[in-house]
């Protein structure tokens, strides 16, 4: 909430001009060789008004005149007293000499048709006027970007650069800071934001933001159930449960509850306006936003900012402030009142308490909450709105963060700011909205002294610039963010992957969305923890969020944008979205879904390997490998699987292996054989085949020998190779719960013939495989406290040549439920798949080939029939991986291993 790159001023100090534009400068993106004319691009008026307006132009003209012999007069006095320039024609001299000492230049004209760049003038309103004046501004930089850096226009007022290379802006905001201030921006917004830190300079502004700074510290370790779930909670209340409704007006209610939680101690809840919001939070509520749409407007005016000032605006202001002043009177009457917060959290009061503490007087503790309610609300509002209407325009995206979600908040409701920092896509899907759509698109500061940037001027765009006191840097994170040559041909389309390739990740200030230097943003983590959570909840909440039918979907950037203080779309954020039924392609992945669900992909690759979990008896899908406190699922776990093998997709198999009705589904009737067809069927659905005759068995030989073929490593996890003496005790507890008897259990027992026919054929194909064989060291409670061991070792790792074998210290089922990345049994295991992953890839090609020049027909179907009667989930039946994907009928042939998890029964 706290980063509208410079409106997030609120951290910083003197609140930059940043949010958007310039203060001067109309457009905030314009530069100029001559003088910028401060035109209100985003003004609609009548014609007498703009008569009106043309006369407060002319005037403005002939007080900047009168400004300049004034300074002249004023320096002919101080020369008297001190060694300075005697005029202003010896100080423009002296500029010019350091400018010749770095080998300055100046920037490219922008071409201008008309006297004083009015067709430049007239473009912009233009273009403003149909909601599409950043894109227009797009087009304009696109012309320079071979040069380097910067534009420029000629028109009236002190000169603008716009800059568009990163070292520029690093100029601006870091190397050189103290050489830019904010001009007139103090004025502009002093009715409403009055002296606080969103305005103020120097020592002023170093003390509020240390002042603010120890409250952000603070909120970075609150809990976001605390901070964020009723507020989230009441917005979902707001939404129909099967209907379009247009999210963004939701959005700044959302962060206008939150944040007015946050500074005040206790929230306007504003989405609860139809319920239970008093009158004067209602009141409140309607007044900030005439005062903000105000304060908007008189930014577009700049220097002649003082021609907007209706009643309206003014009444507004006015309610604002005493709405704020009550909350201030009412703290200091009931200070020792203790609040419910203050006993979850011991370290501090409240915010508005500790910024009272060092207020001197009323005032100023109203402008600096004012300054920080500003700044927070409506940038994190517009960030969420963009976020979803890209994701319901981009359904793929949409599902692949619906799975990361799903894996790692498991069945917990609320995320924890721990869940929310291993989902690794979601961040990047934050940070790709954020690239393409900024809070504060455009911003500016003004040259308090003659400073240089380091770049961008001359023919080549490769010599420093010489920038005067008095003129305007304009800097625009919107054109930036869609440079070619920073991110690629790409750079205008939602592409999450960018972040995850590791290309970006010495961006440095190419990417600036919570601005950089002194006054980087002091919210920013509140901010993604705020959207982050949101959209984690909505997901959650809402198994369906789609485009409605008939929808428009345009290109990125070419949509209309309404630009205020931030940038939010002009046709609003509208996904239809549905609680109760489940689109079959973006359904989250459940604890008990069965057939393959995706629970891991790499980011921006394409996987060389797949890893298939099988469970055992009464396990799931996602179950069986959920540790039992059911935070940790470590086959997709960012800590776990994941960060050591970087090449593989996670695939788990379910299928209905239950033994009782008492835990769930009806017994399985599925006989081993069955459960193994479908299994392999189930991999080959989206893999190619190889290529042989098509005989009347060729099709099924196909597909099974490709798994066959495809299989290089099997890791087997308690699983009973000789069937077990628990599955009697298994049959007993069935009878007592009056179900009827599972296939499944029969074949587990003891000397069971079905058990030991699967053993005797899979022995023989073991030298094609490498083989890991897991037992379980520690007993299960079974019945009456008796705790046994569910599979001995002899039955879960027989002595087979080539094969490997260890024990894990852990019972039956927590065989394969870790909660430790550190733990011995973990990195035990993520030895082995890891040492299988780099050998798969080689080992895999060298048999497919040899097996293709090899097997003939016959050999085919005999390798079928064998490879038939071994099918078994419980002895991990080999698996493939992806030989030949297919994309839209175009063919992508690549090669990838299989390691086949068997689990053990969760019983």
């Amino acid at each position: 909430m706290f980063w509208d790159r410079e409106q997030k001023e609120v951290e910083q100090g003197p609140s930059d001009a940043r949010n958007m534009s310039t203060q001067r400068h109309p457009i905030s993106s314009a530069c100029t060789m001559g003088m910028t004319l401060h035109v209100p691009t985003d003004l609609q008026l009548p014609s007498t008004w703009r008569t009106l307006l043309l006369l407060a132009l002319a005037a403005g003209l002939v007080y900047h005149l009168s400004r300049k012999i004034l300074d002249y007069q004023v320096r002919s006095l101080l020369s008297e007293q001190r060694d300075v320039p005697r005029s202003s024609s010896h100080v423009k001299q002296a500029d010019t000499a350091l400018g010749h000492r770095h080998g300055c230049q100046p920037p490219p004209e922008l071409p201008k048709r008309w006297p004083l760049g009015i067709d430049r003038i007239k473009e912009l309103w233009d273009s403003n006027a149909d909601g599409r004046l950043l894109a227009f501004l797009c087009s304009v930089a696109k012309d320079y970007e071979p040069r380097n850096n910067l534009s420029q226009y000629l028109l009236i007022g002190p000169r603008a650069y716009h800059i568009l290379h990163p070292k520029n802006v690093e100029a601006l905001l870091s190397t050189n800071f103290n050489d830019y201030g904010f001009g007139s921006r103090r004025s502009v917004f002093a009715p409403l934001l009055g002296n606080g830190i969103f305005t103020q300079e120097g020592q002023a502004w170093k003390h509020s933001r240390e002042l603010l700074r120890k409250q952000f510290v603070r909120a970075k370790y609150q809990n976001l159930e605390l901070s964020f779930r009723e507020h989230v909670d009441n917005l979902v209340n707001c939404m129909p449960a099967d209907d379009v409704i247009d999210l963004q007006p939701l959005f700044f209610r959302l962060t206008l509850d939150t944040a007015t939680a946050l500074l005040f101690g206790s929230s306007i809840y504003s989405l609860r306006a139809n319920i239970d919001q008093a009158a004067e939070n209602k009141e409140f509520a309607e007044s900030f936003n005439i005062a903000q749409e105000g304060l908007a407007k008189r930014f577009r005016l700049a220097p002649f900012h003082f021609v907007y000032n209706p009643p309206d605006f003014r009444k507004a202001c006015r309610n604002v402030h005493q709405f704020v002043e009550r909350y201030i009177r009412e703290k200091q009457l009931t200070d020792s009142v203790s609040r419910d917060r203050a006993a979850v959290d011991e370290n501090a009061p409240w915010f508005i308490d500790q910024v009272a503490s060092e207020s001197e007087t009323v005032s100023d503790l109203r402008d600096q909450l004012l300054n920080v309610l500003l700044a927070g609300r409506d940038t994190t509002a517009c960030c969420l709105s963009w976020t979803f209407r890209l994701l319901v325009r981009y359904p793929q995206v949409m599902q692949r963060l619906r799975r990361e979600v799903a894996g790692v908040m498991g069945d917990s409701i609320s995320p924890t700011r721990e869940q929310i920092r291993k989902m690794l896509y979601l961040s990047y899907v934050v940070k790709e909205s954020l690239r393409l759509y900024p809070p504060v698109p455009l911003n500016n500061r003004e040259a308090v002294r003659t400073t240089i940037l380091p770049t961008g001027g001359g023919p080549d765009g490769n010599s420093p610039i010489l920038v005067r006191k008095g003129e305007l840097v304009v800097f625009s994170q919107y054109v930036n963010s869609r440079k070619k040559n920073i991110y690629g041909q790409d750079a205008d389309d939602f592409k999450p992957e960018r972040w995850g390739t590791g290309e970006l990740a010495e961006i440095g200030w190419a990417y600036f969305p919570f601005n950089g230097g002194p006054r980087q943003c002091l919210g920013e983590d509140f901010a993604l923890m705020e959207v982050s959570y949101t959209v984690v909840r909505l997901l959650q909440t809402f198994p369906v969020i789609e485009l409605p039918e008939g929808e428009t979907i345009e290109a990125v950037g070419s949509e209309r944008q309404t630009l205020t203080l931030v940038l939010s779309s002009a046709d609003g954020c509208r996904p239809g979205a549905s609680r109760s039924s489940i689109h079959p392609e973006i359904a989250p992945p459940s604890m008990d879904t069965y057939g393959i669900q995706e629970l891991w992909r790499p980011v921006g690759i394409e996987p060389e390997i797949d890893i298939v979990a099988v469970h055992g008896l009464n396990g799931g899908a996602r179950r069986t490998w959920t540790s039992r406190t059911g935070d940790v699922c470590w086959l997709n776990h960012p800590d776990y699987l994941p960060k050591y093998i970087t090449k593989a997709r996670v695939l788990t198999w379910g299928y209905n292996s239950s033994f009782s009705s008492l835990v769930g589904d009806e017994p399985a009737k599925d006989r081993i054989h069955q459960h193994a067809h479908t299994l392999v069927a189930n991999l080959s659905a989206n893999r190619g085949a190889l290529s042989y005759s098509h005989t009347r068995t060729g099709h099924k030989v196909s597909h099974e020998y490709n798994i066959f073929a495809s299989t290089y490593g099997i890791l087997f996890f308690g699983t009973p190779h000789f069937g077990s003496e628990k599955a009697n005790w298994l049959a007993y507890l069935k009878k007592v719960s009056m179900t009827s008897h599972s296939d499944l259990v029969s074949a587990l027992a003891k000397e069971s013939e079905t058990l030991q026919n699967i053993t005797d054929y899979f022995v023989p194909l073991m030298k094609n495989f490498n083989i890991f064989f897991f037992w379980e060291q520690r007993m299960t409670e079974i019945k009456f406290g008796k705790k046994d061991y569910i599979v001995s070792v002899e039955s879960a790792a027989p002595t087979f040549d080539e094969t490997e074998r260890a024990g894990i210290a852990a019972d039956h089922s927590g065989m394969v439920k870790f909660d430790d990345p550190s733990s011995q049994a973990f990195q035990m295991v993520i030895e082995a798949l890891m040492r299988y992953c780099d050998q798969a890839p080689e080992a895999i090609i060298r048999k497919r080939h040899f097996a293709a020049e090899l097997l003939d027909q016959e050999r085919k179907n005999q390798a079928m029939e064998v490879l038939s009667s071994i099918r078994n989930p419980f002895s991990t039946p080999p698996s493939t991986s992806r030989v030949q994907s297919f994309d839209g009928g175009r063919t992508i042939t690549g090669f990838a291993s299989v390691h086949s998890l068997s689990a053990p029964q969760d019983s």
